[in-house]
């Protein structure tokens, strides 16, 4: 079984080149970059799981940029990047350009 890590890539966590090189030496099989990108600018409705909504929503980097980083350092995430730069472009070619 292959395990991958998530985590939000913000400028107070470690920087993504060196997350991925830690967890190639690690044997994990990827890492994952969330993203958020609607958030209201009302609080009227509360964040689900209580409180405030945590810091990690908006402020974290765009995933594709924190995947550039990672895969600088790291096969796993290099492939991975391959493959996001393909859905991209395949993306982008059946909307006529418009992504």
């Amino acid at each position: 079984m292959d395990y991958g890590v998530v985590m939000f890539a913000t400028e107070y966590a470690i920087p993504p080149d060196e997350l991925a090189r830690a967890l190639e030496e690690r044997g994990f099989e990827s890492v994952w970059f969330p993203e958020h990108t609607h958030i209201p600018a009302s609080r009227r409705s509360p964040w689900p799981g209580g409180g405030d909504l945590p810091r990690d929503y908006w402020s974290s980097y765009d995933p594709f940029i924190a995947l550039m980083a990672a895969a600088k350092s790291s096969f796993i995430t290099a492939t991975l990047a391959s493959t996001l730069a393909r859905s991209i472009a395949s993306a982008s070619a059946f909307s006529s350009g418009r992504l």
